[in-house]
């Protein structure tokens, strides 16, 4: 997130996230139940930095590997880091759905701050989306 945000520092945030992604691969390996979805996220967000397109498959890996290990605040996260890269690829209507199913998963794990923070995402993006028209 830094990287995009910050491009004069894109060096700096880029060598944190493989230095990240170095140790959340040697933890998966170790606890793949516990830390899977976690080392997919990480992977999605510097696929994202890189303008590659793996980050898409790797951010509903993640969301599938949350959503069997019944992480719902991380399968939130994921949901919401998908739609964040969906609207960077302009993709409105998916990104609306997985917007949705983010807060879905925050309203089961009670994150009521979270939850409104998504509804402002999800009301300024529905008028901008076919099926919601």
């Amino acid at each position: 997130y830094f990287a995009r945000k910050h491009r004069d520092d894109e060096a700096k945030w880029t060598g944190v996230a493989e230095t990240a992604i170095e140790h959340m691969a040697k933890w998966a390996k170790s606890c793949s139940w516990n830390f899977a979805n976690k080392l997919s996220l990480l992977q999605a967000e510097y696929f994202f930095l890189k303008d590659d397109e793996q980050a898409y498959s790797c951010y509903k890996a993640s969301i599938k590997q949350a959503r069997e290990h019944r992480f719902n605040h991380e399968e939130g996260l994921a949901h919401e880091k998908l739609a964040t890269y969906l609207l960077h690829k302009s993709n409105h209507d998916e990104a609306l759905q997985h917007f949705q199913d983010a807060k879905k998963c925050y309203e089961t794990w009670h994150a009521h701050l979270l939850v409104r923070r998504v509804e402002k995402a999800i009301a300024v993006l529905s008028p901008l989306c076919t099926s919601s028209r």
